[in-house]
């Protein structure tokens, strides 16, 4: 059964929480641009619209096969993206790979964010006032139609993040 963070946009608040608790929980201060999690905000005809990216834990990682040095794996099938530091050489392939743009470099180590599920407990999860985030199981189906769906409402939304270029990082 592979777990992985549902999302639900038309409740979320853009509070942040998320991003806060992610960053406390695994660098043990309050710092949105470290978190696994990123809202983005955009306001549109006087709407504000909030939508929380977080890594879909792809059944087929597109993110896996694009680390030329397999510093991102899996333990098992149905376990959480891990990232070995002392592999990662930066390269952002993996941010370029993941369908949904949920993959970004941390400022500080220039190291992929990528959820892990705080170990099976995810702190965004626990800490979400709205319920826009809840644990999800795909029983071990293919989860491209949720990929898919969040790529096409961040799309839909003009809400698509852009990387920037390689001189600018």
């Amino acid at each position: 059964m592979s777990r992985f963070i549902s999302i639900e946009p038309s409740v979320c608040t853009g509070c942040q929480t998320c991003e806060v608790a992610c960053s406390l929980f695994h660098f043990g201060e309050c710092n949105p641009f470290r978190s696994a999690v990123h809202v983005i905000r955009r306001e549109k005809g006087g709407l504000v619209t909030s939508l929380p990216l977080v890594c879909q834990q792809c059944s087929h990682a597109p993110c896996i096969e694009a680390c030329p040095t397999e510093a991102l794996f899996r333990v098992g099938k149905d376990s959480p993206l891990i990232i070995d530091e002392a592999n990662c050489t930066a390269c952002g392939n993996c941010v370029d790979a993941c369908p949904a743009g949920c993959i970004t470099l941390d400022e500080k180590t220039h190291i992929p964010l990528v959820c892990d599920l705080c170990g099976g407990d995810p702190q965004c999860v626990i800490l979400c006032h709205s319920h826009c985030l809840t644990i999800g199981d795909d029983m071990g189906a293919d989860n491209t139609y949720r990929i898919e769906r969040l790529a096409a409402l961040l799309d839909a939304e003009d809400l698509i993040m852009k990387r920037a270029p390689e001189g600018d990082r």
